[in-house]
């Protein structure tokens, strides 16, 4: 049931539908792991998978994004930091890599 005025639920049922799925996603990432039984991309990949999974579940369920009214600005507010935050990391990223590889030595064959 949402509130008219603020786009909230005014039940339980979704932070608790949000908390088991929750649950259920990190002790399935914590089995996976922890009995070894995909190989190392596999594992990355669905590691990550269950990441993003759990990151969308928890934006949906417990900070309520894209339930507002319009025009939206929490949605906007959150792509543009998400955007911020692959820029940084990944030109983070980009820069060690050419320092590594720059500043390691050559060697002769």
């Amino acid at each position: 049931m949402l509130d008219a005025h603020h786009g909230w639920n005014r039940s339980y049922k979704p932070q608790f539908l949000g908390f088991v799925t929750a649950l259920l996603l990190t002790v399935a990432a914590y089995r996976i792991v922890t009995h070894n039984e995909l190989s190392d991309s596999l594992l990355h990949v669905t590691i990550f998978g269950f990441a993003v999974f759990q990151a969308l579940i928890q934006l949906f369920f417990f900070l309520h994004l894209g339930m507002e009214s319009k025009p939206h600005w929490g949605m906007i507010t959150f792509l543009f930091t998400a955007l911020i935050i692959v820029v940084v990391i990944g030109g983070s990223l980009w820069i060690m890599s050419n320092l590594s590889y720059d500043l390691m030595p050559m060697t002769k064959h």
